[in-house]
């Protein structure tokens, strides 16, 4: 077995809160692999190690439960194995809730679970980890500890905080290049504090979330390539030419087009479901 990965759809009690959770196991090889601009991720280490090198040239190493904070860009992450890692992608309130760390301050690094998670947490999460690795309970178990630790988020967030979030993801979700003026005027604060708090939750302003939405829907098309010609000619239609199409799949997916074509952790990373409404117009073509 060179490596396996299964997707999880989140059960009613973590609708809100993640995006998806996942499972990657790999043979003792060591595997090098691109890792897409994903939200936050709450992950358990159960067997091997994991090294994420990231945009800026700075690398993190992976303990028993660590936190991959909010991805600006790809990064690389090599794998060693036998891994068995589980992971939970967390929603942008379910983060903030959590954290309380603004996307625009903690991106591209790991963050030790101690900075975010109480003791007990982190104590429960390492015991179940425990009992998976010596065989007491199956992997998919981990994503009801998982839930526990994400659901006791105990930062408030402000109601125009959450509305505006919630704005923005319908803006994402409503097509493959939306106006900016459909968000602005879908929002009831000012532009400033819009920019403001699409920082703090989505690292960047309005106008690069959409770029690295794009970009990823573009990765996951090329991903699934059963996609209909219809859906890939519109998206398609949102890039100048083929050098920017390219340009930010690498940027923000960590792969070229062509690369797409051998067989990749990445294929499953890429699934719609991974990623919110990042994924919305896919989804249906994909199911």
């Amino acid at each position: 077995m060179q490596f396996r990965t299964k997707m999880i759809a989140p059960p009613a009690d973590a609708a809100g809160l993640v995006n998806t959770f996942y499972i990657i196991e790999t043979g003792s090889e060591t595997i090098e692999e691109a890792i897409p601009a994903y939200s936050a991720q709450l992950l358990i280490m159960v067997r091997g190690k994991v090294s994420f090198t990231f945009a800026d040239g700075s690398v993190g190493q992976s303990s028993t439960v660590f936190i991959n904070g909010p991805q600006m860009r790809s990064a690389r992450a090599l794998l060693e194995g036998p891994v068995l890692q589980i992971g939970a992608s967390l929603t942008h309130t379910a983060w903030q809730r959590l954290a309380n760390l603004p996307a625009d301050e903690v991106h591209d690094q790991l963050i030790p679970a101690e900075a975010v998670l109480a003791a007990d947490q982190i104590a429960m999460l390492e015991a179940a980890a425990a009992a998976c690795r010596e065989g007491r309970i199956p992997p998919e178990a981990l994503c009801t500890h998982l839930t526990q630790a994400i659901a006791s988020g105990r930062h408030r967030l402000h109601g125009d905080q959450v509305a505006v979030v919630e704005a923005i993801l319908r803006w994402l979700a409503s097509g493959f290049d939306p106006a900016l003026a459909d968000l602005y005027a879908s929002v009831s604060v000012s532009p400033r504090q819009l920019q403001r708090i699409c920082r703090r939750f989505f690292g960047v302003p309005p106008a690069q979330v959409l770029k690295r939405f794009r970009a990823l829907r573009a990765a996951m098309l090329l991903a699934q390539p059963a996609t209909s010609q219809e859906l890939h000619d519109q998206l398609m239609a949102t890039y100048f030419d083929q050098a920017h199409l390219i340009r930010d799949i690498r940027r923000y997916a960590g792969r070229t087009p062509t690369q797409f074509r051998r067989e990749s952790l990445v294929d499953e990373l890429l699934d719609p479901a991974a990623h919110g409404d990042a994924g919305t117009p896919l989804k249906a073509a994909a199911e």
